[in-house]
């Protein structure tokens, strides 16, 4: 049976395309996987009289966010208060050496139903078993680009290989209708070798395909590998052949200006975490700076062990506050950058600004519907004062997404999940967590 267009209207919508603009009662067409027709809501309700209707009314309609870095995870709430190498190797690597590939499969079905529930149309995922984030990510619906732990340094074998993640890439990349990309992926610069950095970059070559590694995010390990090897941390990575337009580095917080300037010649993207930094005191990383050297900056939530949510809308307020804090200039990252870092920047990090990231003619339908009927988001002002892109920054949540849509197919609707129990996806994961919990007991060290 055919499906009708459908005209989603009444809504504000923030198109964030290249002018930002903004069309107050607005409204968009949807057929088939595309956006279609874009303007204000009574032109395009007279110009598709036959559509079917979704009245956004009282709403803001945007594109979908793109997390640019998360985990997905089982352990929230459990690894606390401890710096980062600490807290990695008393909580993180235990549970890695523990984990099996079905609790891999409900940790990815948690996050990514609390992914799509806030809002969240893609993510990058880096995480283990990857073959069962897959499978997780084509039940909900859900735009996914994947990015394999990989480790080789001696004694930390429980992660995954260059092989394994080879072997993801055939199977997976492009799969699920173009919405599953499969990235290669290394832990860190301590947990790799250079040779694997070397090898990854010419796999990624063969490929086509992308690299994601985390930069730095530990003041003290940047300047141990300064003493170790002479270099700083993107040094080292341009040394070993992986920056470029086709990678992401996460946090990167501890930049000097030579390794600033070797991220903006390269074109090398950058994924800020700004909950994660803080939670485990890592820093501020120089996000203005990077802007204004032209570096593509997104926004990452990291795992739900370090964060504690994967709430995008809720990172996002955490950008600007950070950098007029830290250079004592309230003037600095107006709302307008953070929500296109959030959208059209993610989605250029990854390579998919021509596809989604911002609601365009033309452009995949991947959006969002936020409920501003809400105290918290009162009130809704047009004109001079329209406060609609500074209510998404500041005062909303995840919790106040009623609607998404992915490739056009609505995965939210009325803030409940289309293709999934969301009872049963909870109800897994908690089992999934206490079974992993016993499993990780004997490599907890003392």
């Amino acid at each position: 049976m055919d499906v009708k267009p459908l005209l989603i209207t009444g809504g504000t919508v923030l198109t964030v395309n290249g002018q930002d603009e903004t069309i107050e009662s607005g409204a968009l067409l949807i057929e088939g996987t595309r956006i279609v027709d874009i303007g204000p809501a009574d032109v395009l309700g007279a110009r598709y009289p036959a559509a079917e209707r979704l009245d956004a009314s009282g709403s803001v309609i945007m594109p979908g966010l793109v997390n640019l870095h998360m985990h997905s995870g089982l352990i929230r709430g459990t690894a606390e208060d401890l710096p980062v190498f600490e807290w990695l190797a008393k909580h993180v690597d235990p549970k890695h050496r523990a984990l099996t590939e079905d609790l891999a499969h409900a940790a990815a079905r948690l996050c990514y139903a609390e992914a799509l529930l806030s809002g969240t149309t893609c993510v990058l995922d880096m995480y283990r078993f990857m073959h069962k984030c897959a499978v997780a990510a084509d039940e909900l619906g859900l735009r996914a680009v994947l990015a394999p732990y990989v480790v080789d340094k001696p004694g930390m074998d429980w992660f995954e290989t260059l092989e394994t993640n080879r072997r993801l890439v055939e199977e997976r990349n492009g799969t699920s209708e173009g919405r599953i990309h499969v990235w290669f992926a290394l832990e860190h610069l301590t947990y790799n070798t250079e040779e694997a950095y070397r090898k990854a970059a010419e796999l990624a070559a063969k490929y086509d395909t992308g690299i994601h590694t985390h930069g730095e995010e530990s003041r003290d390990m940047a300047i141990s590998l300064k003493l170790r090897t002479g270099r700083w941390p993107v040094e080292l990575f341009h040394d070993r052949g992986i920056l470029g337009p086709r990678t992401v580095l996460a946090h990167c917080v501890w930049l000097r200006r030579e390794e600033r300037e070797l991220l903006a010649r390269t074109g090398t993207a950058v994924a800020h975490c700004p909950v994660s930094n803080l939670k485990l005191a890592s820093g501020i990383a120089p996000v203005k700076e990077l802007l204004e050297m032209g570096v593509t900056v997104g926004i990452g939530t990291d795992g739900v062990k370090e964060n504690n949510n994967l709430d995008m809308l809720e990172e996002m307020k955490f950008v600007p506050l950070l950098q007029k804090a830290r250079l004592l200039d309230a003037r600095v990252m107006p709302a307008e950058t953070v929500i296109r870092m959030a959208t059209i920047g993610g989605a250029k990090a990854l390579g998919l600004d021509r596809e989604i990231g911002s609601l365009e003619v033309g452009k995949k339908a991947d959006l969002i519907v936020i409920d501003f009927r809400k105290p918290h988001l009162t009130p809704v002002m047009g004109g001079k004062y329209n406060n609609a892109a500074s209510n998404v920054v500041y005062a909303a949540t995840g919790a106040d997404v009623k609607h998404v849509f992915i490739d056009g197919r609505q995965v939210v609707r009325d803030h409940r999940l289309v293709r999934a129990d969301v009872s049963e996806i909870i109800a897994s994961g908690q089992t999934a967590a206490e079974r992993l919990f016993r499993l990780r007991e004997p490599f907890v060290p003392a």
